[in-house]
């Protein structure tokens, strides 16, 4: 297995979970958040959908961060994920390995500024951790919110059959 097929595998299953997390975030309580530092659920929501367009622009143009539109509400976070799942395997599907793991890409920052410059497959995994990292935040708002926590990597006391 190349480095390429273990991240395409990872980030379809890890994609498959975030999208079960997003779905189970609550309308009602968007605005909840455990501490005033913490970001809202909403914010999490949108951090979280947000890492598809950041993959997807990684692949497409060499930028991660760069044109990025934020999505304005839940249903946009959870559809806006949902339809660049497809489009990034495409793109993952079609490069090459000597491109993956050689061609050096960017992360943009606020206001343009470039904050990294490494190889795609770098970038590529550093945005996908992060976006687990951030959903596991989410994860920990649904109860508190009145929510079902999903099947995350096995059962959970709201699906305990799951797998």
């Amino acid at each position: 297995m190349t480095t390429k097929e273990l991240f395409m595998q990872t980030w379809k299953n890890e994609a498959i979970i975030t999208q079960r997390v997003l779905n189970a975030v609550p309308n009602a309580m968007l605005d909840y958040r455990p501490d005033p530092r913490s970001r809202t659920a909403l914010e999490l929501a949108i951090h979280n959908s947000i890492h598809s367009q950041m993959l997807l622009g990684l692949l497409e143009k060499g930028e991660m961060g760069s044109g990025i539109t934020p999505p304005a509400g839940l249903s946009e976070a959870q559809q806006g994920f949902s339809a660049m799942l497809p489009k990034i395997e495409k793109q993952l599907r079609a490069m090459d390995d000597k491109t993956w793991e050689g061609k050096s890409g960017k992360l943009i920052g606020a206001g343009g500024k470039v904050m990294m410059s490494a190889p795609y497959v770098t970038l590529a995994w550093l945005s996908l951790l992060d976006m687990v990292h951030h959903r596991g935040q989410l994860a920990t708002y649904l109860r508190p919110m009145g929510g079902k926590v999903p099947s995350i990597y096995g059962a959970s006391a709201d699906e305990p059959g799951k797998m």
